[in-house]
């Protein structure tokens, strides 16, 4: 799947002008990032930490939570891989669509996998992880945090990998890492890289038992984190910049894209609790659609026909300036009724 997620501009080149297939915010200030950086470039000419423990002391503080149970990953894609290869063999159910990264990382390390919970109580074994991502990639709706903490306690004979990675993206409540340190049958996955908006330094993080993390830490790679990655996440959580300035504000817009989106003939619209949306276009073919918005509009938008459940009618758009959103939306329309 490493060539089919979303932000494939590179494919293109120049052809891009908008690229709402993206979902990390396009808009993020990071030149006080850069700034530190360059002016502590020296440490590329040293080893990094063979585990990045400065930088977990640094966000277990933060989080309010023990030492011995915070991970640092590259990426929360190592951290899924991570889970999966520590629980090789186990069964997993992994509701649809979702992000493909579960799945893969699952039949890497031979689960027993499920994607329908109607019959996994009478059909799986005992050992068993739940997958969920929430808020949920494509489809941006987020389940209630009061159920799943509940659901998370009620069965403590099962796992739950809970990947928060787009928490920052939403206004609905998430689990927070301090609230669940009674439970040791949850693993959260969080990504610093949507956090601060630098996908390209793959950062990412596990809060989960200190057992759970003290296993976790004997399967790991040494120098998984390199030192420019260490380094600028300990300068964010530091100085905890706000890549978004407004949430509010941008998830209002993402309303309006979608309400907008809604409106032309032939395009379903799921509800999102986010800034990120699925839509069903009737009649074509999102490959066509895709290409036609490069070769016309320069836009990018994410093919979701690779995902699990879904067919080669559907794309994910996320939200941009209001202009950049009402120039999609307009594209649409001229490619529906052509």
């Amino acid at each position: 799947m490493i060539f089919g997620h979303g932000d494939d501009a590179f494919r293109y080149g120049e052809q891009i002008k908008i690229d709402f297939s993206s979902n990390i915010y396009y808009r993020a200030d990071l030149s006080g990032l850069q700034a530190h950086l360059a002016s502590r470039f020296g440490i590329v000419a040293h080893y990094p930490e063979p585990e990045p423990t400065s930088l977990e002391k640094m966000l277990a503080k933060k989080l309010g939570v023990p030492d011995n149970t915070v991970m640092v990953t590259n990426g929360a894609t190592e951290a899924i891989y991570l889970i999966a290869q520590l629980y090789s063999g186990w069964a997993s159910i992994i509701p649809q669509p979702t992000f493909t990264e579960y799945e893969d990382a699952c039949k890497l390390f031979n689960h027993l996998l499920s994607y329908n919970a109607d019959d996994e109580l009478e059909v799986l074994p005992e050992d068993r992880i739940y997958w969920l991502c929430n808020p949920n990639n494509p489809t941006g709706n987020v389940v209630n945090t009061l159920l799943l903490r509940h659901i998370i306690r009620q069965h403590p004979r099962y796992l739950y990998v809970i990947d928060q990675s787009y928490k920052d993206y939403t206004l609905s409540p998430m689990i927070q890492p301090k609230d669940m340190t009674d439970c040791y049958n949850v693993m959260l996955v969080h990504s610093l890289s949507k956090t601060y908006c630098i996908p390209g330094l793959r950062l990412g993080y596990i809060y989960a038992s200190p057992i759970i993390i003290d296993r976790l830490r004997q399967i790991r790679q040494p120098w998984t984190v390199n030192a420019v990655a260490i380094e600028a996440g300990k300068y964010l959580l530091e100085n905890d910049p706000k890549m978004i300035p407004d949430l509010p504000a941008f998830l209002a817009e993402a309303q309006r894209l979608r309400k907008n989106l809604s409106a032309i003939y032939g395009l379903l619209v799921m509800d999102t609790n986010t800034h990120y949306m699925l839509v069903n276009i009737d009649g074509s073919s999102t490959h066509d659609l895709k290409q036609w918005l490069i070769d016309h509009y320069g836009i990018l938008i994410r093919d979701a026909s690779n995902f699990r459940g879904l067919d080669n009618h559907c794309f994910r758009v996320t939200t941009r300036t209001p202009e950049e959103n009402d120039l999609l939306v307009e594209a649409l329309k001229e490619y529906v009724s052509g």
